[in-house]
């Protein structure tokens, strides 16, 4: 693919249909000719269809890659013959009048006039954090549509990088999972339809209950022997905590050593006492090994989320942390069911 229209026409109006239907909008209307904006959301092929509509908008876009990922030397040579600037993570600051973020890593090196848009849930903890909120900060992560990308869609991502990648056939294996937040539900739900043998570690309360409901088997993330002799008897372990250092912190290496061990989060979960050769994707978020880590399908709504949290910005001014508007989640998590073929209960039974 050389250019946006080239992206437009690899992912159909059928696979994703909000950003067919914002670009055609924000070509239209412009709405924000004249703001400038930073972008840093994974670079890939399929961003570029964001980018695309923030362009189309008639924003002054500046766009960068996060740190968890290797950027996708394809996407720059598309946004190079679109003259949008890309420019690496270490070299991005200044004043803009929105950053749109993702893991709050635009938060000390540039500076916000109007908004900021954050899309997951580490940089949202991060944001929360800070005690000063001079402009609104909009989650997109603490949504319910946030679900069709973490939860289905990283899932998927993950299930299949893994299975891709594993020298052995994971039927009726064992897996252990650390976390069950969005990302680690839609794990489990996608490896649950190769092998009945799942466990899920949690300290959640709340979650530990949840666990043994949807059918799998729990372990409290706080009793260190019980995880430890779960870990000794699977054959892939993945951690979805979003918590650096998790496992070296709290549990024996030894227990872990010589199993599929993969990450799913953008912190190192497995941490320093492991390897970067002991983990797939040399602890990287293990789905970015792959050319789509996530199907354009779940990305197409929190894509177009992400966009139009600016507006959600811009209606309501008022400064500190929140999520996005309620009807428009609402909405757009219906529009995206209606159009796959699912229906909301069906979505409400796995997330």
């Amino acid at each position: 693919m050389k250019c946006f229209d080239d992206v437009f026409r690899h992912y159909s109006p059928d696979i994703a249909p909000f950003m067919h239907q914002m670009f055609a909008d924000y070509q239209a209307s412009q709405p924000y000719k004249g703001f400038t904006i930073v972008h840093n959301v994974p670079l890939t092929q399929t961003t570029l269809m964001k980018t695309a509509c923030l362009k189309a908008a008639g924003a002054d876009l500046v766009v960068t890659n996060p740190s968890f990922m290797n950027e996708d030397m394809d996407a720059i040579q598309v946004l190079a013959n679109e003259q949008v600037p890309y420019v690496p993570l270490e070299l991005v600051k200044g004043e803009f009048d929105f950053l749109l973020d993702c893991g709050a890593e635009l938060v000390e090196s540039c500076y916000a006039n109007k908004g900021i848009v954050e899309l997951t849930r580490t940089g949202a903890m991060r944001y929360q954090q800070h005690k000063e909120f001079h402009v609104p900060i909009v989650s997109v992560d603490d949504t319910r549509l946030k679900c069709l990308e973490t939860c289905l869609g990283t899932g998927e991502g993950v299930y299949r990088a893994i299975t891709q990648v594993a020298d052995v056939d994971l039927t009726n294996k064992n897996v252990l999972i650390f976390g069950f937040g969005k990302v680690g539900i839609g794990i489990a739900y996608y490896f649950s339809k190769i092998t009945p043998n799942i466990i899920v570690v949690e300290a959640d309360s709340g979650r530990l209950k949840l666990i043994e409901q949807r059918g799998y088997q729990s372990v409290d993330a706080r009793q260190a022997q019980l995880v430890e002799r779960a870990a000794d008897k699977s054959d892939l372990i993945v951690t979805a905590t979003g918590l650096k250092d998790i496992i070296s912190n709290n549990y024996h290496p030894l227990a872990f050593k010589g199993k599929l061990l993969a990450n799913a989060g953008a912190e190192d979960e497995f941490g320093f006492a492991f390897e970067a050769k002991d983990v797939l994707a040399d602890k990287k978020p293990v789905n970015f090994i792959l050319k789509e880590p996530t199907l354009m399908e779940f990305l197409d709504p929190i894509f177009y989320a992400h966009n139009i949290a600016i507006d959600d910005a811009l209606n309501n001014t008022q400064t500190g942390f929140r999520a996005l508007d309620k009807k428009t989640d609402e909405a757009i998590v219906s529009q995206w069911a209606a159009h796959h073929g699912w229906t909301v209960e069906k979505l409400n039974t796995i997330f």
